[in-house]
């Protein structure tokens, strides 16, 4: 996995926006960075570039749509599609009580068309999965999965998901951490 520039890793640490340490994530895993998820996508010159590098990533798969599953990551897809060459339609998710749906009336944003599916951050994986499913049911395919950091499994629903922050900054789950073998002990994390 391709290491994050590491202008953007200081911007964020001058902004506040990612703190290191040790910490214990609600759905399971540690790691040694811990990102303000409320704010990261509030300053729209640290958004850019974020949703740059993603886009980055993605450049020679030819995404016709960039779909979110959540409210969190409707910016970030917005910023990823007009990075991309050509630029990619956006498709945003609503939720319910059996997960994200899209409307009918935008159905045809994924339906034949090739899908990057972005999220801000990824927990667990559960939404992401739901997500792909409904993608895969309106006929649209799936090209990958991308976000700024995965707290969940290296893949979900056969897609290798691009963490933008994971080379640097590593989940570790199933007793894997070094930290906690080195005796330390994580603070909770707030997601």
């Amino acid at each position: 996995m391709p290491r994050i520039d590491p202008w953007i890793v200081a911007d964020l640490k001058r902004e506040n926006l990612l703190k290191e340490g040790h910490w214990a994530f609600t759905h399971g895993g540690h790691s040694r960075g811990l990102i303000d998820r409320d704010h990261l996508l509030s300053d729209p010159v640290t958004a850019s570039h974020l949703a740059y590098a993603i886009a980055k990533e993605f450049f020679t798969d030819h995404i016709e749509t960039v779909a979110t599953p959540s409210i969190w990551g409707a910016g970030l897809a917005l910023l990823v599609g007009g990075f991309l060459d050509p630029k990619a339609k956006v498709a945003y998710a609503t939720p319910s009580e059996d997960g994200p749906t899209l409307a009918p009336q935008i159905a045809d944003l994924v339906r034949e068309k090739r899908v990057l599916l972005v999220d801000n951050i990824i927990r667990s994986g559960e939404t992401m999965t739901r997500f792909n499913e409904l993608i895969e049911r309106l006929e649209g395919e799936v090209i990958g999965i991308a976000t700024l950091w995965n707290l969940a499994s290296l893949e979900i629903a056969g897609h290798t998901v691009f963490g933008l922050l994971n080379s640097d900054y590593g989940v570790f789950h199933n007793g894997a951490c070094p930290m906690c073998r080195a005796g330390s002990t994580p603070e909770p994390a707030p997601y």
